[in-house]
């Protein structure tokens, strides 16, 4: 995180969107990060909105820190989003959540809710949130992160042996591994046009996520690790395809 860079673009903003865990680059930020930050905003009176919906996914060895928790600061300043929707597989009930901490800000929020701009949740969705978070989700939660983690291996560990000149950016939370494939010296077309039309594979475009993201692809490792292992094989037939014309 390039703090400077942050002081300097966050001046006169009244809101600042926090990825915590980032999305999609997998990254844990750490305390002193997240306080940092908590600082800045608080003296320039930007407010944070921390969007934490990755936080139940942080992979082992990692911790996340909820924002709010990071100092009174953060806890005053800041609005923070949440869903079980990633990790407990239940996007399609719509049960996403706020915590908002300050008194002021919570009923700020409440008016723009009761103004008709969001909708309250429907019968469906409070009753996933209250079995994801009680004593049901944990030992599912616990077997997904584990699952997941070993699909990172397999990637990683896949891409290293059979084809170097991809390379995988380990996640510190998520099911959402970057592909560095600048190493193949294609442009982004050309790129997507390989995973698609030659391995015959859906991910995702890294150019949607900004410039930084030409030369990358981004793939969902949150499956079954037999749909794993035919998707290596068939980025394999078409790596070797390329490497030998």
């Amino acid at each position: 995180m390039n703090i400077d860079h942050f002081r300097k673009a966050v001046k006169n903003c009244k809101l600042f969107i926090l990825c915590n865990p980032h999305n999609p680059g997998g990254r844990v930020w750490s305390k002193e990060e997240l306080k940092i930050i908590a600082d800045i905003c608080y003296e320039n009176k930007t407010i944070v909105i921390s969007d934490e919906i990755h936080a139940d996914l942080t992979l082992p060895s990692y911790k996340h820190t909820p924002f709010a928790k990071v100092c009174e600061k953060a806890q005053t300043n800041s609005v923070i989003f949440m869903a079980p929707s990633k990790a407990f597989n239940t996007a399609g009930l719509s049960s996403s959540y706020c915590i908002i901490e300050n008194e002021n800000i919570r009923q700020k929020f409440r008016r723009y809710i009761e103004g008709g701009e969001l909708g309250e949740g429907h019968l469906f969705a409070y009753i996933p949130v209250v079995s994801a978070y009680n004593e049901q989700g944990e030992e599912w939660l616990n077997q997904v992160l584990e699952y997941i983690y070993s699909n990172v291996e397999f990637i990683d560990n896949y891409l290293q042996k059979n084809m170097p000149h991809i390379k995988a950016i380990r996640p510190q939370a998520s099911f959402l591994i970057f592909l560095d494939c600048r190493e193949l010296h294609l442009s982004q077309d050309k790129l997507v046009d390989f995973f698609v039309d030659k391995a015959h594979l859906a991910l995702n475009d890294g150019s949607m996520f900004g410039k930084e993201g030409i030369g990358f692809m981004r793939l969902n490792i949150g499956c079954p690790k037999k749909t794993l292992e035919q998707a290596m094989s068939q980025l394999k037939t078409a790596y070797d395809n390329l490497h030998n014309v």
